[in-house]
């Protein structure tokens, strides 16, 4: 006769399935929250950069007129030359509803010229020394987390992928069991009375819930610009099993270049562009070297770059050269596939949702982002605690 006491096996009253997620929930959510905060934070900075230089400096702030044209950018390009025929010249720039920049090969305050769009006035000169830009910097971190690129970019990307998953397995642990009243306002609804460790884990319950889709979409968009291979999964997924195609740029007259047709070059290229799409704003990129080509970026939307349209020159001539970058058709005529890769920055900020009220929607949504991992890492604290 066995006198040994039988050992009881553990019961679980919830599937193996909800018992991974939640294995995966925590440990991932706890390995990943610090980056998760600081990813959070720092886009919504970045977000409303513009609003913010409206505001701080109001005399760099121009609007669009419609039925005026801009000055071509090659005049500005070879005014500033002109005035400072020591310094090189990386780009010419004028986003939405600001001056037009100049910039003197680095992209930072301090090596920028101001000009008027419409009339070529200087609004501020540069002073050539490096200022701090808060929004570089804040941008940094939400892209390497003030690391080197080969380290931060690695840490960003995947744990933006984790927050993908952890949203993913969140919502396997909001799942009611059963659908009953009770549920039902315990699932939908904060109890705002409780005490601290109830109110702690309805916000991140309930709050999470509500913020789920767009924090998806923001963490989706995310890893399309940091994982190659999701980049290559979402078009493989939208054009029904193809590949996308490899973007390349026609390159001519590399032997014969000459760096005195440049800015003619450029006048050139302006008058071609803005009779294939409208602009509302523009983006010239200065060819650095005698392989390169003159780049430019036509804005059609007020803060929006979904239908933004690209376009490449020969420096020498100013003709139109093979383009086949997803930017170089128009938003109307991309495929799907297209079309999903152009939205992705707009979905990725909210502007695509409204402009400035996405946005701003986004901003809301991306502070219950924020507070995820800090009420998360609290219900596991609580729990330990018992």
């Amino acid at each position: 006769m066995n006198t040994g006491k039988a050992k009881s096996k553990k019961k679980y009253n919830r599937s193996l399935f909800y018992r991974i997620s939640a294995w995966l929930h925590l440990w991932l959510g706890l390995a990943s929250g610090i980056v998760v905060v600081i990813i959070c934070l720092t886009g919504i900075t970045w977000s409303f950069r513009d609003e913010i230089k409206d505001w701080l400096n109001p005399e760099l702030k121009v609007e669009y007129l419609p039925g005026k044209v801009m000055l071509n950018p090659a005049y500005l390009y070879g005014k500033a030359q002109k005035l400072y025929p020591e310094q090189e010249i990386s780009f010419v720039w004028r986003p939405t509803g600001k001056a037009a920049m100049v910039g003197f090969g680095k992209r930072n305050p301090g090596f920028i010229m101001y000009f008027h769009p419409y009339t070529g006035e200087i609004l501020r000169k540069p002073s050539f020394k490096k200022e701090f830009d808060f929004f570089e910097w804040t941008l940094k971190g939400h892209r390497f987390l003030w690391l080197p690129s080969e380290i931060g970019r690695p840490i960003i990307n995947y744990s933006t992928f984790i927050f993908f998953i952890t949203l993913i397995t969140g919502l396997v642990l909001w799942w009611p069991k059963k659908w009953t009243k009770a549920m039902k306002k315990q699932s939908f609804s904060v109890k705002w009375g409780a005490k601290t460790k109830r109110l702690n884990y309805d916000l991140h319950n309930v709050f999470g819930f509500y913020s789920i889709i767009i924090l998806l979409v923001i963490s989706m968009t995310g890893m399309y610009y940091g994982l190659p291979w999701f980049n290559k999964f979402l078009y493989f997924t939208t054009s029904l099993g193809k590949t996308p195609a490899k973007e390349q740029q026609e390159l001519k007259n590399i032997a014969s270049y000459n760096p005195e047709n440049l800015q003619r070059s450029m006048h050139i290229a302006w008058e071609d562009a803005i009779n294939k799409a409208d602009a509302k704003g523009y983006y010239l990129s200065v060819p650095k070297d005698s392989t390169g080509t003159i780049g430019l970026f036509l804005y059609q939307s007020h803060r929006k770059f979904y239908d933004l349209q690209s376009f490449s020159y020969d420096r020498n001539s100013g003709n139109l050269l093979a383009n086949a970058s997803s930017y170089a058709n128009s938003f109307e005529n991309a495929d799907f596939p297209i079309k999903v890769q152009k939205l992705n920055y707009d979905l990725h900020v909210g502007s695509a949702f409204g402009g400035i009220w996405g946005r701003a929607l986004y901003f809301f949504i991306t502070i219950v982002g924020a507070s995820l991992p800090i009420t998360g890492f609290l219900v596991w604290w609580f729990k330990k605690k018992k």
